[in-house]
């Protein structure tokens, strides 16, 4: 366990990462957190401050943190950057302590040099030098390093009452893995699971567990150059954490807000992840044509389908965290006509990875709909990818009618993979009418197209539904009485069906079966997500568990874009916005499937479309 941390600590970068851990082994160790750090204020010197019972003489003292990541050299110690660390000391020093709120005045102050990784063998003798010149009475310096770090952490945090032997060991399995994701994540669910059932914690106790040990992970997987485990646990561990601290966060109460602050640093981990992988090295790419769909390295069509609609929901998903983070979401309502740049780019992306990759134009099976329909919903909010939208949902229709024609490419209630590679097994009549015999996909695109102004396309679903999906039933997932209980824990049956819906001229009739159920489904607004205004956890756990997202999150949208002219159309997913913790490749071509036969039209449309719909162009 000893290594396996101490590679950790070194591998912290200081801003938002190693300051960030800090802070919650000082809770863990029983302190009061005082102030964490924060960017573009001055903090003259101290980037941490706590106080509590100093385990050396049992005295309450005022701790002070000034910290560096990695190994700390001359330069970073006393060089010419106002950032070098003996100038952070001599300012906590000089003026950190003149502003010390008055009831923490009196008490002894502890200054600690905090490193990463280990103080090189010629800047030792300075550091040793400086603290021993500085220190008196009522005034002491200290050095933490990576190794002291490490030892706060297996003898406090993960101490072996807190993290037992079985914890541990899935730890290191899930760390050593790191390269092969699905075993990696395999035993961190394991270990979740038992961190999360150990009623000898606190909630907040066993989520700052489960973050400290995603921590690890992920500083593993970046280590390794594959973040894609993390990206994959952070999911369980964001959805875990809700399911532990929702109670407390709804009776948060006072300064601490011990339980919403635990959830938003476990929510913050999850979106650093998404941004290392999303940000940093795929949505770069969206814009080239074919660069995803090469990207997975597979012959497979199948493989380059599967991948590329799980990229675009994991896309759509940090698109829609970060509408609900957006600063203006302060007001009642947000004017999603002005959206952010950082929103606006990831949508942009998003509308060109669909458009430069067409495989996107044909999922293969329903369980892809959940991606569909939070890129659908991420599209829709905002009004320079609305066009994007609309198209994608026309080339989707006339592509799935396409496919179900050549009984090839056709999306199947199926999705395990023996059945989806090998999808010319399905042509029989009766095998194909039993592969179709339900869609949640076909109703999803009927009602955007209602909503983005494609009421011919929803004419053309219904004809389609009346002429060759007779035998097949059009449903929505909803929530029940029973969800809260079993949405956040990943696998097994959640929630109902509003099953027969019919899709009507215009997709009138769907639309009003659909306001119906969302008028007299009283469960979904009592659902704890909801509740308290933290909707992405419910699209999220709907991700996870490959559930459409429910009527509730997506219809209001649409009618407001039909009620609304285009140029003043506004919607907010925000309902009753509440902070936390108080309210708050190529395409697919499956057997004996002509490329020119099916797809050649798409990609004219593709390369034709306007700028504004994909963000530039597909080249």
């Amino acid at each position: 366990m000893i290594p396996i941390v101490r590679e950790f600590f070194r591998g912290l970068r200081e801003r938002d990462e190693l300051d960030a851990i800090i802070p919650e082994l000082l809770t863990a160790m029983g302190m009061e957190v005082l102030s964490r750090p924060m960017v573009g204020t001055r903090q003259y010197g101290s980037d941490v401050a706590a106080v509590g019972i100093d385990d050396v003489d049992g005295v309450r003292k005022l701790f002070l943190f000034s910290i560096k990541r990695g190994d700390l050299n001359r330069r970073e110690w006393d060089g010419d950057s106002d950032q070098a660390l003996r100038q952070s000391l001599n300012e906590i020093r000089d003026a950190y302590l003149a502003g010390v709120a008055p009831e923490h005045r009196g008490l002894p102050v502890v200054v600690v040099i905090t490193v990463g990784g280990i103080v090189l063998e010629n800047t030792l003798p300075m550091v040793n030098g400086y603290m021993a010149a500085e220190t008196r009475p009522g005034y002491e310096l200290r050095l933490w390093t990576g190794d002291t770090l490490t030892m706060k952490v297996v003898n406090g945090a993960l101490r072996e009452e807190v993290f037992p032997a079985g914890p541990r060991t899935l730890l290191r399995r899930a760390a050593a893995l790191v390269e092969e994701p699905e075993t990696s994540v395999a035993q961190f669910s394991r270990l979740i699971r038992e961190v999360a059932t150990d009623d000898a914690q606190e909630p907040v106790a066993r989520v700052r567990t489960l973050y400290l040990a995603l921590w690890i992970l992920t500083v593993w997987g970046r280590e390794a150059g594959n973040l894609e485990a993390p990206y994959r646990a952070s999911e369980l561990v964001v959805l875990q954490s809700w399911e532990l601290l929702w109670r407390e966060i709804e009776d948060d109460r006072g300064r601490r807000l011990s339980a919403s602050h635990a959830f938003n640093e476990v929510t913050a981990l999850h979106l650093r992840i998404w941004g290392e992988i999303y940000d940093d090295k795929v949505l770069p790419h969206a814009g080239s044509r074919h660069a995803l769909s090469f990207a997975v390295w597979s012959h497979e069509p199948i493989d380059i389908n599967l991948a590329l609609f799980d990229t675009v929901g994991r896309i759509a998903m940090g698109g829609l965290w970060r509408l609900w983070l957006d600063p203006t979401s302060a007001a009642a309502s947000i004017a999603v006509e002005q959206p952010g740049p950082e929103l606006g780019a990831i949508a942009g992306a998003l509308a060109a990875t669909v458009f430069s990759n067409p495989a996107l134009f044909t999922p293969a099976t329903e369980y892809q709909g959940v991606d569909l329909a939070l890129a659908l919903l991420l599209l829709a909010a905002l009004p320079d990818t609305r066009p994007a939208a609309a198209s994608w949902v026309q080339q989707l229709s006339r592509a799935t009618r396409l496919g179900f024609a050549r009984r090839a490419q056709y999306p199947l209630r199926m999705g395990d993979y023996e059945t989806l590679i090998r999808q010319e097994a399905l042509r029989d009549d009766d095998r194909w009418l039993d592969a179709t015999s339900a869609t949640m996909i076909q109703p999803l695109l009927a009602a955007f197209a209602w909503g983005l102004g494609k009421q011919d396309i929803a004419t053309e679903i219904d004809a389609f539904q009346k002429d060759e999906l007779a035998h097949a039933n059009f449903q929505a997932w909803v929530v029940n009485a029973r969800t809260e209980d079993k949405l956040w824990s990943v696998g097994g049956l959640v929630g109902s069906s509003r099953g027969s819906l019919v899709i009507g001229d215009k997709a009138s009739e769907l639309i009003e079966a659909l306001r119906g159920e969302v008028a007299g489904n009283t469960a979904h607004a009592q659902l704890s997500a909801i509740r308290l205004g933290h909707w992405p956890v419910l699209l999220l756990a709907c991700r996870v568990n490959r559930l459409p997202p429910p009527p509730q999150l997506w219809l209001p949208l649409l009618e407001d874009l039909v009620a609304r002219p285009a140029s003043k159309r506004r919607f907010s997913l925000r309902q009753k916005r509440r902070t936390i913790g108080r309210s708050r490749v190529r395409p697919v071509l499956l057997a004996d499937v002509s490329p020119n036969a099916l797809m050649l039209g798409f990609f004219r449309v593709a390369t034709d479309a306007p700028k504004s719909a994909h963000g530039g162009s597909a080249g």
